[in-house]
């Protein structure tokens, strides 16, 4: 007498492909390819499952064109765009009236997220130094060509003309917009630096009378 086991009452899956595959001719052709038919589709539904579980942010504010710095952004320079929160960049911004108004530090591609770092507003030095309190200080360099070299983001230090050093990794904080001709006479365009409190006390105070020097890490 045969005795029936758990598989034959409650077939596993794959107690049900060996048993397709030990049948003969085309019942266990057919059996196979719909088994595996299922097994596909238990799958897809598995991956459906695991991507909509990606973490999702408000839509975020983007560039709609290329911008320049300095430029003043309007409605018709950004739109809103859906980005996974996982990858969206640190300081997004997600709001219109954040934005529109505010002045750009530097340029800007299209379909480029708009971060705090990106604009000219009073959270700018902390935004680019990390350090609480951190301020910003316009220094007019004693060399012309540093303006032409140095960009947004870019750290420097600031000594003065009996080489003290009065700030240590400094971080330009706007492009300097000094590319234009020069007239006869014109003196050096000043370099909008971000820095802690303390070593803005000293620039500011150290760059009354004289230019200071920069030295670029």
């Amino acid at each position: 007498m045969r005795l029936f086991t758990s598989d034959c009452l409650s077939p596993t899956l794959l107690s049900r492909l060996r048993s397709a595959w030990s049948s003969s001719g085309r019942f266990r052709s057919v059996r196979t390819r719909r088994l595996l038919a299922v097994a596909l589709v238990i799958a897809a539904v598995g991956v459906a499952v695991i991507s909509t579980r990606r973490p999702a942010s408000p839509p975020l504010i983007v560039a709609a064109v290329d911008l320049k710095p300095g430029a003043v952004l309007t409605s018709d320079d950004l739109s809103a765009q859906p980005v996974p929160a996982d990858i969206a960049p640190d300081r997004a911004l997600t709001d219109y009236d954040e934005v529109i108004g505010r002045r750009l530090t530097g340029p800007v591609g299209r379909g480029e997220v708009i971060t705090e770092a990106r604009l000219l507003t009073a959270r700018l030095p902390e935004s680019l130094t990390g350090i609480r309190g951190a301020r910003l200080v316009p220094v007019r360099p004693a060399d012309e060509s540093v303006a032409h070299l140095v960009q947004q983001g870019d750290v420097v230090d600031v000594i003065d003309a009996e080489k003290n050093v009065l700030a240590r990794s400094a971080v330009v904080a706007v492009d300097p917009s000094n590319s234009g001709p020069r007239t006869t006479g014109a003196t050096n365009p000043p370099i909008l630096l971000a820095m802690n409190e303390a070593s803005a006390q000293r620039v500011a105070a150290g760059s009354l009378d004289v230019a200071l020097a920069l030295i670029l890490h």
